[in-house]
């Protein structure tokens, strides 16, 4: 079953393997993105400071507050979850990593636009072996983290050249960690490898 955040419906939909619309949740704000944890309960993204846990059947079943946010006046946005169970998500220009119950592990973000600050809208992945992947829209880059929140490389500049971006947003990976990311100036979704290097363009 897959779950699309439709944000501007102010719902989750729910949809079969071949893509048919199977059922619909509808919330109280505009979801920006979606998650689900290894026991199955979905995260939703998008509601001020907090973000929205609910049951397999879609029901709200608990809300996790996010305390120590920099920019009072964003909301959650990206959101995953990588294989030690760990929940990763962005609110503004900071990441975060807390425990299934909300429990702060690691929080790393600084404000600007150079190699390493963030700009206010990101996008995270994960991949295989926890690396955290941040998609920065602003500055057109993919920034790679190790699961401690280190970072440890930057792929992607401005441009519309091979292995360049403009605009990056939804980003995730597939099961051999390639970074599959919306190009979304470029009109295009790119693949890159573990390590950073353009592969191909899929669209």
């Amino acid at each position: 079953e897959n779950v699309v955040a439709d944000s501007n419906n102010k719902r989750l939909q729910f949809l079969d393997e071949d893509g048919l619309f199977k059922r619909k949740v509808d919330l109280t704000f505009k979801p920006w993105c979606v998650s689900a944890l290894t026991n199955g309960e979905l995260l939703v993204t998008g509601d001020g400071h907090l973000i929205h846990v609910l049951d397999k059947q879609g029901m709200q079943s608990r809300v996790i507050q996010v305390t120590g946010v920099a920019g009072k006046g964003e909301s959650t946005k990206g959101i995953a979850v990588d294989r030690l169970g760990r929940i990763i998500f962005t609110i503004g220009y900071q990441v975060f990593v807390v425990s299934s119950n909300g429990d702060i592990i690691a929080k790393f973000g600084d404000k600007g636009r150079s190699p390493l600050p963030f700009t206010s809208t990101l996008r995270v992945a994960v991949n295989t072996i926890n690396q955290i992947i941040i998609s920065d829209d602003g500055n057109h880059t993919l920034k790679i983290y190790d699961p401690s929140g280190h970072h440890l490389f930057t792929c992607g500049s401005r441009g519309s050249g091979p292995g360049q971006l403009k605009n990056p947003c939804s980003v995730v990976t597939d099961n051999e960690d390639n970074i599959i990311v919306a190009d979304t100036d470029n009109h295009r979704v790119s693949l890159f490898n573990r390590g950073g290097t353009l592969v191909s363009h899929l669209l």
